[in-house]
């Protein structure tokens, strides 16, 4: 048995293609599936089974586009999809060749969830396919279906945890689904994608707490918040999303299109945001891409909107309209270089200075755009808080001119041309953010 990892960096996800003899499954694939059918067929096999530990809730599934090529879909029976597919549940067996994947529940991040351990044909376990269960030195988030079930969903994440203690031994590998980058990790932690259990035993809260009350201290004490698009995803990948075969790919656009673009249509910049800063079109919405930048997409423009890029080049635009295209954003209606447009627009930055000093004067407003846990945990004194996940609602409240920080500069810059936009004057520290704003202000008052 053999087992190759496939990471989606723009979401913090991986999927798994296992190959025993000539047949293949795929666990939990994302929607671009050339990369999955591209490795069968280097190893000779064919993809038999799509297998998903649950509906997940931060991306579009691939399962329906390897079903059209011939793969039968394997899934919780307690997820009721509404296509084809198998239905499975704690003890089933699926045959992978002479390999075989032995399903266990595993509820937690969400009710239906599944673990598949991954048995050779000796009777090892070899690796267990968690989803969101047991991940690196974390668990899936349980607050993803709102406050009234999050008790139950910690409870049961932990009651998992113990179970796969059980029954998955210390040699075997861990292989989560979300991982680092993704809003669906209870801690964002960058320890890998996958490794031993053995690991996990002595560093993963959900096994290494001495009991429930000390994991789930450890497990809520991060409030992240949940982004805007999530609430779209299980719906459609219950009712099971529309085959394309391939991702689109964008149009190359003129500028006379670009510049005739109703208003419906988001123009989106996703070179970074020092080149923004320098030139851009007058309207257009900079996020840069990242590998935060489709949280950022579903908090910023409306769900499956119409939208437009500018770019460096055409390599750019086909990889953001697939990172696009794997979170339900259908339309993008085409790209057009930077280069080939007139950036007359300018945004004019500042330093971790001049927001020191619009602090201690009062003159100019200073806008903390971090997460709510952010602001709690480290304020600036003077900074008027405003969450960047609820920015299209306090945007309104905005009349300018204003100063805009963050962390790292990042959600300054994007907070700052969605209130131009707004044609709100505003003027972001791109280059810092409030440790560096922290420092200023301790300088000055020495």
């Amino acid at each position: 048995m053999k087992t190759i990892q496939f990471v989606a960096e723009a979401l913090g996800d991986a999927s798994y293609l296992v190959v025993s003899g000539r047949e293949a499954a795929v666990i939990d694939p994302q929607r671009d599936i050339r990369p999955f059918v591209k490795a069968a067929r280097e190893h000779g096999a064919e993809i038999r089974y799509v297998v998903e530990t649950h509906v997940h809730n931060d991306y579009v599934s691939g399962g329906r586009e390897l079903a059209a090529l011939g793969a039968e879909v394997v899934a919780p029976a307690a997820g009721r999809l509404e296509f084809p597919h198998r239905p499975v549940a704690d003890g089933d067996v699926i045959a992978v060749g002479d390999a075989k994947l032995l399903v266990t529940a595993a509820p937690g991040h969400t009710y239906e969830h599944l673990a598949y351990l991954g048995v050779t044909p000796s009777g090892e376990v070899r690796g267990a396919f968690t989803g969101g269960a047991l991940l690196m030195a974390a668990a899936g988030r349980t607050d993803l279906l709102g406050p009234d079930h999050t008790e139950e969903l910690t409870r049961l994440q932990w009651e998992t945890a113990q179970k796969l203690r059980r029954l998955v031994p210390a040699s075997a590998d861990v292989l989560p689904t979300h991982g680092a980058g993704s809003f669906c990790s209870a801690t964002g932690t960058d320890l890998g994608r996958c490794g031993p259990m053995a690991a996990e035993l002595l560093r993963n809260p959900a096994l290494a707490s001495k009991s429930y009350e000390e994991f789930r201290a450890l497990h809520l004490a991060t409030e992240m918040p949940i982004p805007g698009y999530y609430k779209y995803m299980a719906p459609i990948n219950r009712k099971g999303p529309k085959v394309y075969g391939e991702p689109p790919r964008p149009r190359p656009l003129s500028e006379a299109v670009l510049l005739g673009l109703g208003g419906d249509t988001w123009v989106i910049d996703v070179r970074r945001r020092e080149d923004y800063a320098a030139g851009h079109l007058p309207g257009s919405l900079e996020i840069e891409e990242s590998t935060s930048m489709l949280a950022y997409v579903g908090w910023l423009i409306p769900f499956d909107a119409p939208i437009a890029l500018v770019t460096y080049d055409r390599l750019q635009a086909e990889r953001v309209t697939v990172d696009l295209f794997r979170i339900g954003y259908e339309h993008v209606v085409g790209y057009a270089p930077a280069a080939e447009l007139p950036l007359s627009a300018r945004t004019e930055t500042v330093s971790a200075e001049e927001i020191a000093e619009a602090l201690r004067s009062g003159r100019v407003p200073v806008l903390d755009v971090r997460y709510a846990q952010e602001l709690r945990d480290e304020p600036v004194p003077g900074a008027r808080p405003l969450p960047f996940d609820v920015l299209p609602e306090w945007a309104k409240e905005i009349d300018g001119p204003v100063l805009v920080s963050c962390a790292s500069g990042q959600r300054a810059a994007m907070a700052a041309s969605y209130l131009e936009r707004r044609g709100v004057a505003a003027r972001p520290f791109i280059a810092g953010g409030a440790a560096d704003v922290r420092r200023a202000l301790g300088a000055a008052a020495r």
